[in-house]
């Protein structure tokens, strides 16, 4: 059939990405991802391909050490209006204040290993 849509189980999101189905459940019911019921006999859930691209997003932003809400708040504002200034303004500043909290990372981490160095030194010394 030309035009549809993929159509995808909970058990294939979860392959595809190599997650649980209670992780696919989780993200759900935090409302990051919608299913539908395949009908009223049968519970399974199926999930767009819309939703498959959000759960890359999603999982994409949590490697990148995004909070799920910082993800949700992100992923729905650029579906609200990819191409409008004041979303990826807020989506900028969102991304500005990760990069700053890495930093702030990336130098305790350089002074944590600085000191060690330096205890390493000294202790071989003796």
């Amino acid at each position: 059939m030309p035009g549809r849509q993929q159509q995808y189980l909970i058990r294939e999101l979860a392959s595809l990405f190599d997650i649980s189905s209670r992780t696919i459940r989780y993200y759900e019911e935090m409302g990051l991802i919608n299913s539908e019921k395949r009908d009223e006999s049968n519970e399974q859930r199926i999930f767009s391909d819309k939703e498959r691209r959000r759960l890359k997003l999603i999982l994409r932003g949590k490697r990148l050490g995004f909070s799920l809400q910082e993800i949700k708040d992100m992923v729905d504002l650029y579906e609200r209006n990819p191409k409008g200034e004041k979303e990826k303004k807020q989506i900028l500043e969102v991304t500005d204040q990760k990069l700053q909290q890495i930093d702030e990372k990336l130098l305790e981490l350089q002074t944590a290993k600085a000191d060690i160095l330096a205890y390493r030194e000294k202790f071989q010394k003796e």
